[in-house]
């Protein structure tokens, strides 16, 4: 048979095995292609170990990742198949310590047009998550220093598997992270929500000063964050910033987080709102009360509030 028939039947039998991984002769077939020397092959063979969560595969996967480490532009362009692994063991919960440091620490600089990309940031990203799981003593070493990674992708991935590990130096890491900064706005917004999992109560007014930031993608992660939370803490922060600030933006964004935040007294200031307020409250605030729709009873009263605003038409409600 040619490669490419090989290739392709062996893409044919993984799509049958991802519909019933446990018909005859699936285990054998698919320990054999997480053994394939195409990545691509490899990659789908990881996502169905992956998405069915077949941890019997977990040493097969183990040997597989480390061969794509080896000669890595020319056997895993893209860094697939290691992503594929990686984010298939992370899944499992595979507890290898040393694997993910390996794949934190792996770069893959490929040609482009005009000289070289590192295609290996997700592969970072993922494996500090996996790293952090894991949870090996000295852990936030290899994590701080991926929160200065070249790439925003790390980053994010850095800020994110810190806040998973619950060290105590965590929170110093991502508060720090918080005040220098960062030329993206998503490894800031999974330190703000890393921030207020681990420390809720001192976190939540140090995310809600961001709220005020004169970048307005800024502000926005921040209120994000914030709503994402569920704390109570945050209620009063994201009602502070809605009275203070005219950007209708931002306005827009601190509703839709407190309306996230499902706590009554937060609820019972957006009907008041949606009541009393302006017209252009009422129409932002209709909006991110749309979250409530699979709640009856709450729903029940929006509508009713709503059906006495003109400026609501039927279209809107």
């Amino acid at each position: 048979m040619s490669a490419r028939r090989d290739f392709e039947a062996t893409l044919a039998r993984l799509a049958e095995i991802r519909a019933e991984p446990n018909g005859p002769a699936a285990t054998a077939d698919l320990r054999r292609a997480l053994a394939h020397r195409s990545n691509l092959i490899v990659a789908r063979a990881a996502e169905i170990v992956g998405e069915w969560e077949l941890g019997e595969f977990a040493a097969d996967m183990g040997r597989a990742f480390d061969w794509f480490l080896v000669d890595a532009v020319r056997r895993d362009p893209t860094c697939a198949a290691k992503i594929a692994l990686a984010e298939a063991m992370v899944k499992l919960e595979v507890d290898d310590s040393d694997l993910f440091a390996r794949g934190l620490g792996h770069r893959q600089l490929e040609p482009v047009w005009g000289g070289t990309e590192d295609t290996a940031a997700h592969l970072r990203a993922t494996c500090a998550l996996g790293l952090a799981r894991a949870n090996p003593a000295g852990a936030l070493l290899p994590l701080a220093t991926l929160l200065a990674d070249s790439e925003p992708d790390a980053r994010t991935g850095a800020a994110r598997a810190i806040a998973v590990t619950g060290h105590p130096g965590a929170t110093p890491l991502l508060w720090y992270k918080t005040l220098i900064g960062d030329a993206e706005i998503a490894p800031l917004y999974e330190s703000f929500a890393g921030l207020l999992a681990l420390e809720p109560d001192k976190a939540a007014p140090h995310v809600g000063a961001f709220l005020h930031s004169p970048n307005p993608a800024l502000a926005e992660a921040a209120a994000l964050a914030l709503g994402q939370s569920r704390l109570a803490a945050a209620g009063p922060v994201l009602r502070e910033a809605w009275a203070a600030t005219g950007d209708p933006a931002l306005r827009r964004s601190l509703l839709r987080a407190l309306a996230a935040l499902d706590h009554d007294e937060d609820f019972a200031f957006l009907l008041d709102l949606l009541a009393n307020g302006s017209a252009d409250d009422a129409r932002d605030v209709w909006a991110a009360l749309s979250v409530y729709r699979g709640d009856a009873r709450r729903w029940r009263k929006i509508e009713r509030l709503a059906r006495a605003r003109p400026e609501l038409s039927a279209q809107d409600r």
